[in-house]
């Protein structure tokens, strides 16, 4: 089957066996590192969904640090959530967005100090001079209350999937822990369509398509995977995908 999801501007395209006898594939004797790499990529593209499809260049993104540290991540998000409410408060009770407790370098995977980071939406926040403004005047340092705050504007992008990666990667917590916390109400990606295939074969993007990431076609389980940003007809120029090019591009941070 081929499942097609938009989130935004950005297409994914997923081809997988559904069956009662389903084919066997070396992943099934993957390794512990190798499950615990699929489920981070898995919640690297549930979260990067999310972002597509409500924030943009005129949000924020928020990372907040401690002069004292607290003893464990457990409290440092207790901490992040008492500020999340402050701030909501602030703003007149309408903040949206997401919210990671963070205590691993997102390169490496190593231990760092704890810290947290946000994404929110703009409305009632102003950035001045450097310093993201309540309606109050107050800055969200003072907000905070309990180390630094430094915010800036998300870049102008179509796909923050290396955004979501950023911040998976960083995120607190063992296995089966939940990696970030967002607000309610925010808009849900849309499933464009299930259709059944009888002959499964690579997957490709539409002539002209800004391709940002293409998996390895597992050829004994007739799985792949494809996301892309499609263009305006008028835009498009050819019918060759490039996609090949650019495989795993879009989980690189």
């Amino acid at each position: 089957m081929i499942k097609t999801v938009r989130s935004g501007k950005v297409i994914e395209r997923t081809l997988f066996y559904a069956g009662e006898r389903k084919p066997r594939s070396p992943k099934a004797a993957a390794s512990s590192a190798e499950k615990k790499e699929r489920n981070l990529i898995a919640s690297v593209r549930q979260l990067a969904r999310g972002i597509n499809c409500n924030f943009g260049a005129e949000d924020y993104l928020i990372t907040l640090d401690y002069a004292r540290e607290p003893e464990t991540a457990e409290a440092a998000e207790a901490e992040c959530a008492l500020f999340w409410r402050r701030l909501s408060r602030a703003v007149g009770g309408k903040l949206r967005g997401y919210r990671v407790t963070a205590d691993k370098d997102a390169q490496s995977g190593q231990p760092v100090r704890l810290h947290h980071h946000l994404i929110v939406g703009g409305e009632g926040l102003r950035l001045v001079d450097g310093r993201l403004v309540c309606p109050d005047g107050r800055d969200i340092e003072a907000v905070w209350g309990l180390g630094g705050a430094d915010a800036k504007h998300l870049y102008a992008r179509e796909d923050y999937t290396g955004l979501a990666a950023y911040l998976v990667r960083q995120a607190a917590g063992g296995k089966g822990k939940q990696k970030w916390h967002s607000s309610r109400g925010l808009k849900k990606p849309v499933v464009e369509s299930v259709r059944v295939v009888d002959r499964p074969r690579p997957l490709r993007a539409p002539g002209g398509a800004d391709v940002k990431e293409v998996g390895a076609y597992d050829e004994s389980s007739g799985s792949h995977y494809i996301r892309y940003v499609r263009r305006p007809k008028d835009k498009i120029g050819g019918h060759k995908d490039r996609g090949e090019e650019r495989t795993n591009a879009g989980l690189e941070t």
